[in-house]
């Protein structure tokens, strides 16, 4: 018989269960995609009713593959951060899920930001608002649905939502809290920012906080028979991806950096005291274990802007062909520039502009695809350095994970644009591996949150970086962060237009009848 700890991670498009031994070693593993849908450009939703039924699916296949005798001593959630879940007054979904890559509020973080709102929230939080945060999000469904806004009863975040669909407990936790709702300092719900917003009336909405590593329930009769998870089964708070998926990947300590390069690009380190600078972006969330934070900044978009230029620039789609050919080129790609920010819903960190588009500069006739692919390889580098320029930092190694982790040649530049080590754990779940420590530290497993990272984490590979490459990028850095901050003005000039063109699209449109039933009736 074996003793094994859940770990469930319901990512942006990818839900995923992990049964760990409680060495870390992942036993059992099964995923399954969750769709994203986009009724509207720029919109990004997901029905709550088939996140809890996918999960439940990738439960019930881990389970299977559990020996009979095997006991599951406890279950971890973690999942997506930001965007608006809601439950009506029979904790029932009003509406599908908004995300945080949604952009329909893309108007109000202009406004909260030219009002100062946005400032007066972020010193209270320590958080950045964007679009896809789950206060502009409120604000749009009170202007734009009315009647969805009146029915709410709960507002929390998708680990919350999976946990009472195990449980019948509604509860957040401190990480998922703190965006932005929890003053920082004192970790606890501070009505200011409500009245800042002007959404008072759903303080009754928020719900009860407990901490990451503590148990809030135990899974039901109903959820045992969905997930096959023994009933009474204990189930622990949780945290959102990001800081769960630093635990998993090895980062437990104050000065410990971690970053995943995946759909996202999120670059965190851990505090031992709240930290929240003086420009509005960033967030600083509580953990809720042991007196730690975390500070992170979370570029809107990583690896798609790869995936993106291998399949629109690249003429060969071999991985390791592309990688051979890009490495043949130097540092600063010729003189390409490449800003990553893909995101329709603009980007966040290091600075929030909501009208950020990606961009090549420095473009000449002798350049080739693979050096546009480079730029591209560079881009999400420079960025990933640019917003650990922006956090109180100061070690001099970050644990890496996710898809960009996977490729040699980009830790090797990752270790050269940061100038720091950079080590890939073993394993390949760190958010679920993250959700089940904190599982196992809820049922006594673990003594503490170091002495469980210290039992179930190690370093798979490590690169170190180059000087003479490393003293290279930081000249290209300059430049990189200079060209994105003289185009601040041209993005905004760029959206205006933009509108000014559907709108006379529209126009011109919407007079076409009318002169073809004229010609007609000639």
């Amino acid at each position: 018989m074996s003793q094994v700890l859940i770990g469930v991670d319901a990512g942006t498009t990818v839900i995923k269960a992990v049964a760990f031994s409680l060495d870390g070693e992942e036993l059992h593993h099964h995923s399954l995609d969750n769709a994203v849908d986009s009724p509207e450009p720029g919109y990004a939703e997901q029905s709550m009713a088939a996140t809890w039924e996918t999960t439940a699916e990738v439960l019930q296949e881990v389970v299977d593959q559990l020996d009979s005798d095997d006991e599951i001593l406890s279950v971890g959630v973690t999942a997506q951060g930001d965007g608006c879940w809601l439950l009506d007054e029979d904790n029932e979904p009003i509406r599908p899920a908004i995300l945080w890559s949604d952009s329909r509020a893309n108007s109000i973080v202009s406004e909260w930001a030219d009002q100062g709102i946005s400032q007066e929230i972020y010193d209270i939080c320590g958080g950045g608002l964007f679009p896809g945060s789950s206060l502009t999000i409120l604000q749009w469904l009170k202007d734009h649905e009315p009647e969805t806004f009146a029915q709410i009863g709960t507002v929390f975040w998708c680990k919350d939502w999976l946990k009472y669909k195990l449980t019948d407990e509604i509860v957040s936790d401190p990480s998922d809290m703190s965006l932005p709702y929890l003053d920082i300092e004192t970790v606890e719900y501070e009505d200011r920012v409500l009245e800042l917003a002007g959404l008072e009336s759903v303080a009754d909405a928020l719900p009860p906080i407990t901490n990451g590593d503590e148990i809030i329930g135990e899974v039901t009769d109903t959820a045992a028979e969905r997930t096959g998870i023994p009933e009474g089964t204990p189930v622990v708070s949780g945290m959102f991806d990001v800081p769960a998926s630093g635990i998993g990947s090895g980062a437990s300590a104050a000065g410990d950096g971690s970053s995943v390069v995946g759909t996202t690009s999120l670059n965190q380190t851990i505090l031992d005291e709240p930290y929240k600078g003086s420009t509005p972006v960033g967030i600083t969330a509580a953990l809720g274990v042991e007196g730690l934070w975390a500070r992170f900044m979370a570029s809107m978009t990583g690896t798609p802007n790869l995936d993106w230029a291998l399949e629109e620039i690249m003429a060969f789609s071999q991985f390791d062909l592309v990688e051979m050919a890009v490495g043949e080129i130097p540092v600063g790609s010729d003189g390409i520039i490449y800003h990553p920010f893909l995101s329709s819903a603009g980007e966040r960190a290091p600075f929030s502009d909501p009208n950020a588009r990606a961009q090549f500069m420095g473009l000449s006739q002798e350049h080739t695809q693979a050096h546009l692919v480079r730029a591209v390889y560079e881009g999400i580098s420079l960025a990933m350095r640019d917003c650990y320029e922006h956090l109180p930092y100061d070690t001099d190694e970050i644990f890496l994970s996710g898809g960009g982790a996977n490729s040699d040649f980009w830790c090797q530049m990752f270790a050269d644009a940061l100038d720091a080590s950079i080590a890939v754990p073993n394993g390949s779940e760190f958010g679920a591996q993250g959700a089940a420590i904190l599982a196992g530290i809820g049922v006594g497993v673990y003594e503490d949150l170091q002495s469980a990272v210290d039992r179930t984490s190690s370093v798979e590979r490590s690169f170190e970086p180059r000087p003479e490459k490393a003293q290279q990028y930081d000249r290209w850095y300059d430049v990189y962060k200079e060209a994105y901050e003289a185009t601040f003005d041209v993005w905004s000039h760029r959206a205006e237009a933009v509108d000014d063109l559907e709108a006379m699209r529209a126009s011109a449109a919407s007079e076409q009848p009318s002169s073809v039933t004229e010609e007609a009736d000639d």
